[in-house]
């Protein structure tokens, strides 16, 4: 495996080998790195202090052209806490989260020795989660997993889980057009080129093109093509079918605040959902633009007659195809 994938490989009992407590708690950082997060920047770093984890922002690695606000940012680091949460609960730590303005502070306590023996642990999920742009099977994921979904909502959180036909084609259609309006801007594009890499591609950050099914080829010019062209207009019909046609469901995660502690907290629902969904072959992909770009949110409001702010929005179902990971900084270089 090549060094900049390296960071998906973990050995769970690699944990029991650790020579100290600093070192156990370094290990868990693992679980954080393999979070998604928006052209998988990765804009997050940790430091560990006596039985805590800093998880603080990367600002090297923002997106100002793309997320001039850091919504998408702190949703990235929200998807790393919650793994970080994931991995110490099978280690047989209880966790007490802090959010702030700049992050967050996990403190621990080794509360059993041994780790979890439930088969069904979420961790397990962590490795195997990537996300899936393909078209999805036209299958329902099971009522179940659904309720579950929604129950995870709270008076100040509500996630819809969109299936009425009505109720996605014009979703779609908000989606399409935010990522058309975003393609037009200069500096977005600019900046979306210097994430988009080839599949062959040895960087640790930024997005391989096989993730969007482009062949090898093809994708050596990717960063140039997209760098001049507003390739979202020439793939609208394409992008259409696959939100109307191929997407079974659609999921919005709205909240009540919009600072950075509930958009931290929008992206550890998300990061447990897409786990539990990983858990039973059910597929996500995310898409941002409806949520960051301009007003297009408040046409998503609308739809769904909330007054809750939109902030994170993605499609969810089965594939027949699994799609790679995409590349990884490690834990080691992340760490302070």
């Amino acid at each position: 495996m090549k060094d900049n994938y390296r960071a998906w490989e973990i050995d769970f009992d690699e944990f029991y080998r650790q020579a100290s407590d600093r070192d156990r708690l370094k290990f868990l950082v693992r679980f954080a790195v393999l979070a998604p997060s928006s052209h998988n920047s990765q804009p997050w770093k940790f430091e560990i202090r006596d039985n805590t984890i800093l998880v603080r922002p990367d600002m090297r690695r923002a997106l100002p052209a793309s997320d001039a606000n850091n919504r998408q940012l702190f949703i990235s680091l929200g998807c790393a806490i919650e793994n970080l949460l994931i991995a110490a609960d099978y280690y047989g730590f209880s966790s007490d989260v802090a959010y702030a303005t700049d992050g967050a502070v996990i403190t621990l306590k080794r509360i059993r020795q041994e780790s979890s023996e439930d088969k069904k642990h979420l961790i397990f999920s962590i490795p195997r989660r990537h996300t899936n742009r393909s078209p999805y099977e036209d299958r329902m994921p099971d009522e179940g997993f659904v309720a579950w979904m929604q129950s995870l909502g709270t008076k100040d959180m509500r996630i819809d889980c969109i299936t009425d036909q009505v109720k996605k084609d014009k979703i779609a259609d908000v989606v399409v057009s935010a990522g058309i309006a975003a393609m037009d801007d200069k500096g977005f594009r600019e900046e979306l080129s210097r994430y988009v890499k080839s599949n062959i591609t040895t960087e640790h950050i930024g997005m391989p093109m096989f993730g969007f099914g482009m062949p090898t080829p093809l994708s050596l010019i990717a960063p140039s093509v997209l760098k001049r062209f507003n390739m979202n207009r020439l793939s609208r019909r394409q992008d259409e079918k696959l939100l109307k046609e191929q997407t079974p469901m659609m999921v919005l995660i709205s909240t009540r605040e919009d600072n950075p502690k509930t958009w931290m907290e929008a992206g550890s629902r998300y990061e447990r959902i897409a786990l539990m969904a990983e858990q039973k072959d059910i597929k996500t992909a995310p898409m941002a633009a409806a949520i960051q770009i301009g007003d297009f949110y408040r046409h998503l409001q609308k739809i769904l007659d909330t007054d809750l702010r939109p902030q994170f929005f993605f499609r969810i179902g089965y594939v027949t195809k699994a799609t790679p990971h995409s590349p990884r900084i490690g834990a080691r270089a992340v760490l302070s």
